[in-house]
């Protein structure tokens, strides 16, 4: 008897936590589109007092957004593990240290303001600093393969929409390219920067969903089993 309340139980506990896997997911998505619609297209001391409010709201959204992110990829890699294989394992692996990175350093825009108004030469200093420039480089680049070799395994794993890996595996490096080129060289690849997010926000997001829709225990139990055989 106490062996079946404990194969009863743990199924429910196991498709109840997928489910808010899934719904960190879908929410993750809506919020870093909205950051990018937020966040101005240009950082210098000049835009950044006149956006200030974008600003700090922009980076509130995404820190929300990648945290759930965070809290959401564990349950979509446990649920297709098997199915996934080592690539699988490997872009769960990067992107989830990439997108623990990015929203590290993306905190800095809470700083920004307030060396924007009092020493601009210290703000263009410090984004210029070499362990910062490593940090930053670190974080685009695990990102941006983490999620294309996730987005791969997506693709592959039959159990999952496969467009959904699609938009994964373009929208990451899309984003975080269009982002980063705005910022440096010409604002008028802001757009591909928030064509990006929505691509990575309606692959994860729609990932997410078929999560929430269907959190069984079978997901699990089925890629326990693939990856026994």
């Amino acid at each position: 008897m106490m062996a079946g309340e404990v194969m009863t139980e743990d199924p429910g506990r196991l498709a109840h936590l997928l489910r808010w896997c899934g719904m960190a997911l879908m929410t993750a998505g809506v919020l870093m589109v909205i950051a990018t619609l937020l966040h101005p297209n240009r950082e210098t001391a000049t835009t950044i007092v006149a956006g200030e409010s974008r600003l700090v709201a922009a980076h509130v959204v995404y820190t929300i957004a990648w945290l759930l992110v965070l809290l959401g990829l564990p349950g979509l890699y446990a649920a297709q593990r098997g199915r996934m294989g080592r690539l699988g394992l490997a872009g769960f692996l990067t992107s989830f240290t990439g997108t623990y990175l990015i929203a590290v350093t993306g905190n800095f825009g809470f700083l920004a303001p307030v060396l924007a108004k009092q020493s601009p030469a210290v703000l263009a200093s410090i984004n210029q600093y070499v362990p910062v420039v490593i940090i930053n480089g670190l974080a685009a680049i695990l990102f941006m393969i983490g999620y294309v070799l996730l987005g791969i395994a997506m693709i592959r794993t039959a159990a999952l929409p496969r467009w959904s890996g699609v938009l994964v595996a373009v929208g990451a490096p899309a984003h975080l390219l269009g982002f980063g080129t705005a910022q440096l060289v010409t604002t008028a690849a802001w757009p591909i920067a928030i064509l990006g997010s929505v691509c990575l926000g309606a692959g994860l997001g729609w990932a997410g969903y078929r999560l929430w829709q269907r959190p069984t225990a079978s997901d699990v139990v089925g890629s326990d089993r693939t990856t026994a055989l």
